[in-house]
This record gives structure tokens, C-alpha cells and sequence, in this order.
């Protein structure tokens, strides 16, 4: 019986360290362009926190919009293991972020912790979206799982700035939980915002197991391994 040696694009591993470079210059840029270069005049809590606030709200872009859309423009199908991997990677690269925040602020160790909780927790739920489109090299389910997450994301603060009395009401963003959520200060947190920044994990973890049964293509063999 013959062999053949399966073509492989690319190690897993330098795909592992290119998401962990991009994330990384994703936060570095955000940083330059939020915060600057420069140590503000009068280094306190309050000169801090407003560049502390826009690099959480980067980072959920990055995690919820630019992750998304980069892994949705690739021309072939990827299994949704493959992406959930991806995307953990990238949720770790942004704790980079989070916990050092807690630091600069007046932030209790129970809101850094569910501002990470959420941050991650809505990244999260973007991956499982963007696996299931990514696993159809189809134009229509990429296409609905972009739309989801620019939706997911855009809506909430599109109302709340048309009227900014409703935002209590419509707390289901990354964007307007984790501004809300760092502008808390020494506040100890409500039982309502844990509710908010669990519910992504919970509804991620309840849809991974539709969306790992419905992909649309199988592992790929790992590079150097050979198929009869």
C-alpha cells in the first residue's frame, strides 16, 4: 500500500506564535495611540484611568471585531477546535492588559477580576461564533457570524448614546460593560454586573457543543504525518 506524506501549510506552532505577535502589537498600538509614549505629568488614578478604559475597550475590539474578521477572510474551512484554540490564545495575550490595570486604578480585586471575567467571557463567545462560520468555506455563514459579532458588539452603544438613560437596561456589550464596569472605582460590585459578565461564558459554553458537532470540516492532520 502506498504512502503519502500530507502537505501541511504551516507548523501550528508558528501559527501559535504569529496570533500571540499580532495580539501583542494590537495592545502595543492601542497603548501608543490611547496612552502615548509618555508618562503623564501627574502620574494618579485619575490622569490613568481614562487611558485604562479605551485600552479595555481595544482590547474587546480586538477580540470581538478585527479577531473575527481576520479569521473569517481566510479562503478555506477550519475546524472549530482549531479556532477555539486560536482564540484562547488571544484571550491570554489580553490579560496582559487586565490585571496590570488594577494596579493604576482604585479598582477592588473583585471588579479586576470580573472585568477580566467579561472581557474574556466576550471574546469568548465571539470565538465560538467565528468557529462556526470559519468551519464553511461557504460567502453566507462567514458572512452571519461577522454580522453577529459587529452586531453584538455595536448595538448597546449605538442606543446608549442616543439616549443615556436606557443604558441600564441594555448592559449586553463588551463595549458598554467594560466601560461601565471600569469607571466603578472603590464601588464593590453589584450582583447585576456579575450576572452581565457571566452570561457570554454561559451562553459560549452552552453553544460549543452544537457548534463542534456542526463543523463543517474535520481535523486536520498534524505536519509530518503520514496517511495510507
Amino acid at each position: 500500500m502506498k504512502r503519502h506524506l500530507v502537505p501541511v501549510s504551516g507548523s501550528p506552532y508558528i501559527i501559535q506564535r504569529l496570533l500571540v505577535f499580532c495580539g501583542s502589537c494590537w495592545l502595543l498600538a492601542s497603548w501608543i495611540m490611547v496612552i502615548g509614549l509618555r508618562q503623564p505629568m501627574l502620574p494618579t488614578t485619575q490622569t490613568w484611568l481614562p487611558g485604562v478604559r479605551m485600552m479595555l475597550i481595544m482590547s474587546a475590539i480586538g477580540l470581538v471585531v478585527v479577531w473575527p474578521m481576520a479569521a473569517l477572510s481566510t479562503s478555506r474551512d477550519v475546524p472549530p477546535r482549531t479556532t477555539l484554540r486560536h482564540t484562547v490564545i488571544l484571550l491570554i495575550t489580553a490579560q496582559l492588559i487586565t490585571w496590570p490595570s488594577g494596579f493604576v486604578t482604585t479598582w477592588l480585586f473583585s471588579r479586576t477580576a470580573l472585568i477580566a471575567i467579561t472581557l474574556t467571557g466576550w471574546g469568548l463567545l465571539a470565538g465560538v461564533i467565528t468557529a462556526w462560520g470559519r468551519s464553511r468555506a461557504r460567502f453566507w455563514p462567514r458572512s452571519i457570524s461577522m454580522l453577529i459579532c459587529l452586531m453584538l458588539t455595536i448595538v448597546s452603544p449605538i442606543l446608549v448614546l442616543m439616549d443615556e438613560s436606557i443604558r441600564s437596561a441594555i448592559p449586553f456589550s463588551p463595549l458598554t460593560s467594560l466601560w461601565y464596569l471600569a469607571g466603578g472605582g472603590l464601588y464593590d460590585t453589584t450582583s447585576r454586573e456579575w450576572i452581565a459578565g457571566l452570561a457570554p461564558w454561559l451562553i459560549a459554553l452552552a453553544s460549543w457543543p452544537l457548534i463542534s458537532r456542526a463543523g463543517g470540516c474535520p481535523e486536520q492532520p498534524k505536519a509530518g504525518h503520514w496517511r495510507t
